[in-house]
């Protein structure tokens, strides 16, 4: 049974036409790719499936009980005075009143920033864009949804950094079972980290497969 469906989805802004007459189905333990130019509809289908940007028409399903988190392209950092800090805070992982839930994924969020390479000590002020993004992947593993959706979560990292990324993002999501749905605009980070590519050009699904 998919995740998540989406069915003939329309949407715009103002006479702007965003997302046009878009079908999408995600299976359980998919990685889905999303490519296309600046403005095909990317990020407006990933903030759809977030629930963030509402329909024109069309319908979307989603399984109950799903957990969806979605990392922005810019990811904003609580003010707090160290990024383990401002993470708790942006995951409310202090409002958890379950004691043993709260420590496990305290702990579970320790281990996250040190696969992502980030000092927990490290100052907000002093956090690089690079930086915010991977914290805010950290914690998106650390929260274990069951459908993550990433908005060019790589891209501002250097070329060495994003491919051990990429490789740790498929470890992770192995090692949990998370279903992640991913927009780039490499093919090559999209052949890598997908298993179903689907390709977008103004507004429309274009092409979708394997």
């Amino acid at each position: 049974m998919p995740l998540i469906t989406l069915m003939n989805a329309h949407a715009a802004w103002g006479d702007l036409p965003l997302l046009d007459d878009a079908d999408l189905s995600i299976e359980p333990g998919e990685r889905v790719g999303l490519i296309g130019r600046n403005g095909t509809g990317k990020s407006t289908l990933l903030s759809i499936l977030a629930g963030h940007t509402h329909l024109d028409d069309g319908e979307l399903r989603v399984q109950d009980g799903l957990r969806v988190l979605y990392v922005e392209q810019e990811p904003v950092l609580p003010e707090a005075a160290n990024v383990k800090e401002s993470l708790i805070l942006r995951g409310k992982l202090d409002k958890i009143e379950d004691e043993r839930e709260h420590w496990r994924r305290l702990a579970k969020l320790d281990e996250c920033l040190m696969k992502f390479e980030l000092d927990p000590e490290r100052s907000v002020a002093r956090v690089s864009g690079g930086e915010r993004k991977r914290a805010a992947l950290a914690l998106a593993f650390a929260l274990e949804p069951d459908l993550l959706l990433l908005d060019e979560p790589l891209g501002a990292l250097d070329l060495k950094l994003r491919q051990d990324m990429q490789y740790e993002l498929i470890r992770l999501k192995n090692e949990l079972g998370i279903t992640f749905i991913y927009v780039t605009h490499d093919q090559e980070e999209a052949l890598t980290m997908s298993d179903t590519i689907v390709v977008m050009n103004q507004g429309y699904i274009q092409q979708m497969g394997t």
